[in-house]
C-alpha cells in the first residue's frame, strides 16, 4: 500500500485500486481519503462525500471525453450522461454483447436507485443538510457504511469501464493551444523563464515536458470551473 494513504480502518477498495493505478486523480483522492477518515464517527460527513465522489467521478469521465457538463446536473443525471459513453457490454470481438449490455443496464438502474438514495439521505442527514435540527439524532453509522460501500461499487464500475475503453482518452490527442483559458491560468501564475537566452512559456513548457501532468491539471481546472459555476447559481 502506498505510504501516502496511511492505514485507515475503513477503506474503499475499488477507489483505492483506481488511485493506485492512476495517481493523477487528485480530486477523487482527496474525497476518498476524507470519507475514509470520517468513518465511523462522522456518518453525516460520509454521506456528503458519497454523493460528491460519484459526481466527481462522472464529471471526470465526461471531461476526459470532452463532453460538456451542465452545472445543474446532480448525481443521477451525471451517471446517466456518463453511461452514454461507456460500453458495459463488450464482446470478444470488440463489439457489443446485447445480453451483457442489457444486464449491465439493469445493474445501472439499480445503481441509480442507490445514488438517488444517497442524495435523499445526504439532503436529510449529510453534514451540509439545510435546516437540520441541532438535536436531531445522528445518522446511524451502519447506514453510512452501506452508502459508502455502494458508492465504492458505483465508482469502481464506472471508472474501470472508462479506463479500459479504447476510446476513453480524447484529451490525450489535443494540441497545445486548444485550451487557451487554461494556458492563461498557468501563465498568470508563472512568468516566462529563460534558457540560453530563450524565453519559455510556462504552460507550453509543461505541455511539452510532462504532458500527463498538464492533462491532469487541465481536467481538474475544468472541474473547478464547473463547480464555480454551480456555486454562482
Amino acid at each position: 500500500m502506498p505510504a501516502e494513504y496511511g492505514t485507515p480502518g475503513f477503506q474503499l477498495t475499488a477507489c483505492r485500486e483506481l488511485l493506485d493505478a492512476h495517481p493523477e486523480s487528485l480530486r477523487i483522492r482527496e474525497q476518498v481519503e476524507a470519507l475514509e477518515e470520517a468513518m465511523p464517527d462522522r456518518p453525516g460527513v460520509v454521506v456528503t462525500f458519497c454523493r460528491t465522489i460519484i459526481e466527481t467521478t462522472c464529471k471526470t469521465i465526461l471531461t476526459d471525453r470532452s463532453v460538456p457538463v451542465d452545472a445543474g446536473w446532480e448525481a443521477p443525471k451525471l451517471v446517466a450522461e456518463a453511461m452514454k459513453y461507456l460500453n458495459l457490454g463488450p464482446s470478444e470481438d470488440g463489439g457489443v454483447d446485447a445480453k451483457l449490455r442489457s444486464g449491465a443496464e439493469s445493474l445501472v438502474r439499480g445503481l441509480n436507485q442507490i445514488i438517488s438514495g444517497v442524495v435523499e439521505i445526504r439532503n436529510a442527514h449529510g453534514s451540509a443538510a439545510h435546516g437540520a435540527d441541532a438535536y436531531e439524532p445522528l445518522l446511524d453509522s451502519r447506514y453510512a457504511e452501506i452508502l459508502a460501500r455502494s458508492t465504492d461499487a458505483v465508482v469502481g464500475l464506472l471508472f474501470r469501464t472508462h479506463l479500459r475503453s479504447p476510446t476513453r482518452d480524447p484529451l490525450s490527442r489535443f494540441a497545445y493551444g486548444e485550451h487557451p483559458d487554461f494556458d492563461e491560468y498557468i501563465d498568470n501564475d508563472h512568468d516566462p523563464f529563460m534558457v540560453l537566452d530563450i524565453p519559455l512559456i510556462a504552460s507550453e513548457a509543461l505541455y511539452r515536458t510532462d504532458f500527463q501532468a498538464y492533462r491532469a491539471a487541465l481536467v481538474q481546472f475544468k472541474q473547478d470551473q464547473a463547480e464555480a459555476s454551480e456555486d454562482q447559481e
